[in-house]
C-alpha cells in the first residue's frame, strides 16, 4: 500500500453473521487510516548498559492494538451503506474486513472486529457522510494478491 496507490484502497467489510466469508467494498468511502500500536515491555536493570558503559533502556515488544478509521459519502446505490455500518456498530456487530488494493501483487490486510464508533452527518444541500471506527479483535493477517 502506497501513497501512489491511495486511490486504489479499499475497505471491504461483512457481519460475521451473515454467513458470507467475502467482505464487500464500502460504497462511497472517501479516506481511511490503518493505525498499529505495540505495546512494549521494558527490562531494564540497574547494569543495563550500551557498548560504550553508558546505561540504556531495553524493551520487547508485547500485544498489538489495531483500529481502523473510515470516511465516507452515502452512496444508496452501493452494497454496503453506511446506515449498514451504523446498524452494524448499534448492534455490536461482530465484522471481518479486509483493506487493500485489488491487484495482483498488492499486500491486503484482513481480521475480524467490532466497530466501536459510527457517526453521520446529514447537511443541508450536501451529500450524507459518515465516520466510523473499527476495534480490531486478534490480530491481522497480511495476504498478498495472487492472480489466481
Amino acid at each position: 500500500m502506497n501513497n501512489s496507490q491511495g486511490n486504489k484502497i479499499l475497505i471491504k467489510l461483512v457481519e460475521t453473521t451473515t454467513g458470507s466469508e467475502e467482505p464487500v467494498v464500502l460504497a462511497g468511502q472517501t479516506s481511511g487510516s490503518l493505525d498499529l500500536q505495540k505495546e512494549m515491555l521494558e527490562y531494564t536493570s540497574k547494569t543495563t548498559v550500551d557498548a560504550n558503559g553508558v546505561p540504556v533502556r531495553r524493551y520487547l515488544p508485547t500485544r498489538s492494538t489495531t483500529s481502523i478509521n473510515i470516511t465516507a459519502l452515502e452512496d444508496p446505490t452501493g452494497t454496503l451503506k453506511a446506515s449498514d455500518i451504523l446498524e452494524m456498530c448499534y448492534k455490536g456487530s461482530k465484522v471481518k474486513f479486509a483493506v487493500g488494493d485489488t491487484a495482483v501483487g498488492a499486500v491486503v490486510v484482513k481480521g475480524d472486529g467490532f466497530l466501536t464508533s459510527a457517526s453521520t452527518s446529514f447537511d443541508m444541500d450536501g451529500v450524507t457522510t459518515g465516520t466510523f471506527t473499527l476495534q480490531i479483535d486478534g490480530g491481522v493477517t497480511f495476504e498478498t494478491v495472487s492472480g489466481t
